[in-house]
């Protein structure tokens, strides 16, 4: 299910460039991007997040608004809880969150309301890097990966991952249409997958 050549890549953002850009070629391109800080220890440069009001901006584009299955990697530094941390949300789509106690978890918005897949409590480390994969495969499996690791899974009956909506788009690190569950941290890289469209598109 986590096979990379399942899916077709439609959003690619490194953080260390400061300008609105998308290596994946779909054109889904980040705007008012929070504060850049310098890499170190061998890693590029991030987008800073303050925990108030920092946040990524993504318009909808073709390929992030068509449903289907759905792969998002994030590369993340969470730097303090208190509350929901929100690592990238796609409106009315997807979210991939950190909980107040370390606990990570990915949900679907479906059916008018969200059901998804989390971690054991205490999970998430602060002020260290990490790698966070969240599958949602369109026969309803969902899987939570962290640094390669499977740390939880669980199969919902709800059909493929609806696709990202207007008017709010795709969020990193903040609730889509207010300063909310905003993230205290820093994100380097961020990769959105979707199932290949066309006869490929079965997962």
């Amino acid at each position: 299910m986590t096979d990379p050549h399942a899916f077709e890549l439609v959003l690619h953002h490194r953080y260390e460039n400061p300008q609105p850009h998308d290596l994946s070629g779909h054109g889904s391109l980040g705007y008012a991007p929070a504060a850049r800080a310098e890499g170190r220890d061998g890693r590029p440069g991030a987008a800073v997040f303050d925990g108030a009001g920092d946040r990524v901006f993504v318009p909808p584009t073709p390929a992030l608004t068509r449903p289907g299955g759905l792969r998002v990697d994030v590369s993340v530094r969470v730097e303090e809880f208190g509350h929901r941390r929100t690592l990238v949300e796609g409106y009315l789509s997807f979210a991939v969150f950190v909980e107040r106690d370390g606990t990570l978890a990915g949900s679907l918005y479906r059916y008018q309301e969200w059901t998804g897949v989390a971690s054991r409590p205490g999970l998430v480390p602060l002020d260290r890097w990490i790698t966070v994969t969240f599958v949602a495969a369109s026969d309803g499996t969902m899987f939570l990966i962290m640094d390669g690791e499977t740390v939880a899974s669980a199969y919902r009956e709800l059909g493929p991952p609806a696709g990202v909506e207007w008017p709010f788009g795709l969020s990193v690190g903040a609730w889509p249409d207010a300063d909310r569950r905003v993230l205290k941290g820093r994100v380097d890289e961020l990769k959105v997958w979707r199932a290949f469209a066309g006869p490929r598109g079965s997962m």
